[in-house]
């Protein structure tokens, strides 16, 4: 119970720290370096996040998400503002990297990063390639040619995210990979990346649920 407060602590403290950054950030720059939309008359940022579009008003010292379509996570509210906050003027490689390979922090939470993104995904959708896939396309994902199967989200308009499955075959067990656009670094730092990550998979299995 300590350790689930004291974490609760931790990220009511990254959510005001990430929003007294947003309420300094330029709303232009924000804008140009993100894709978000910023209604200057109600001083609302619009951003997509998984192909669902949240509004985040900004007024009066205070940064409040909007609760339509749905509403989130104090977790994932703050990764959404760090990435408004975070993002540098950089364009998508097309270029794919795993996450070990992510700079500042890869191999650092490497074992945080298998336990919740692709252990999930491996473990849900082992022998079921076709509801990984339709779980993706309700995400709004495009098809690609890794793997036996794979998907790529949009986590953000500027975060890529491909999800990878190998189905295994006699021997050799099923399994998977996440990978990620080279030019992450520049719009998470990589305990973001875990959480977008793992997010991405959670939303993947949630659909196949449904």
């Amino acid at each position: 119970m300590k350790q689930e407060s004291n974490l609760a602590k931790a990220y009511l403290e990254a959510y005001e720290k990430a929003c007294l950054a947003l309420l300094a950030c330029d709303s232009e720059i924000v804008c140009q370096n993100t894709k978000a939309v910023f209604e200057a008359d109600k001083s609302t940022y619009v951003v997509r996040y998984f192909n669902q579009e949240y509004r985040i008003k900004c007024t009066d010292g205070s940064v409040v998400f909007e609760k339509e379509p749905s509403e989130l996570s104090i977790t994932e509210q703050v990764l959404v503002l760090h990435y408004l906050i975070n993002a540098k003027p950089r364009p998508l490689t097309g270029r794919t990297i795993s996450f070990l390979e992510v700079p500042k922090g890869g191999s650092i939470y490497h074992a945080n990063f298998k336990k919740r993104a692709v252990d999930p995904l491996v473990n849900t959708f082992s022998g079921n390639v076709k509801g990984f896939m339709e779980a993706g396309v309700l995400l709004g994902g495009s098809a690609e040619s890794f793997g036996d199967a794979s998907i790529t989200v949009f986590v953000f308009p500027f975060v890529p995210i491909t999800y990878v499955l190998w189905e295994g075959e006699d021997e050799i067990p099923p399994s998977g990979t996440i990978l990620f656009d080279t030019s992450i670094p520049d719009f998470l730092p990589a305990e973001d990346i875990v959480l977008a990550a793992s997010y991405g998979t959670y939303k993947l299995i949630a659909g196949y649920k449904k």
